[in-house]
């Protein structure tokens, strides 16, 4: 715990507001996908990340982004897998119009069904990469 609050300190205020944001965002979104209807979810989340402006971001701050949405998903005291990690990104990130949003199913006949999420920019995956030994379809992008 010593550790953590040692990191905690050593966080210039922009790192610990990005943090806490990202925090609260994961915090809404696990409560969202958890009480909600997902059609209804979908429908809130579209309205909440809507933006007429669109600002460029620079990888120094996606990766701060996405740093502070894995960080928070690991401390808080409940899962947060795939999928509320790459919305919590998406929410945060909602002015990139380059972002998008993927949803796949493993290729994989001898395995159950497993899907995955992951944000790209222009292609590349900045949150929810995968290894090199498992390959996903996409089923669904939500931009």
């Amino acid at each position: 715990m010593g550790r953590l609050i040692g990191k905690w300190q050593k966080l210039p205020t922009s790192g610990k507001l990005i943090f806490l944001k990202a925090s609260a965002c994961l915090l809404l979104i696990k409560t969202g996908l958890t009480i909600l209807p997902f059609s209804f979810f979908r429908k809130a989340f579209h309205w909440f990340t809507s933006t007429r402006s669109s600002k460029e971001f620079s990888a120094i701050e996606i990766n701060r982004i996405v740093w502070a949405v894995d960080t928070a998903a690991n401390l808080l005291p409940f899962e947060l897998l795939c999928l509320p990690r790459a919305l919590a990104t998406k929410y945060l990130l909602r002015e990139a119009p380059e972002l998008t949003l993927e949803i796949g199913i493993e290729i994989n006949p001898a395995k159950q069904f497993e899907a995955h999420a992951w944000v790209e920019r222009n292609g590349n995956i900045i949150i929810g990469d995968w290894p090199k030994t498992i390959s996903y379809q996409r089923i669904w992008v939500w931009e």
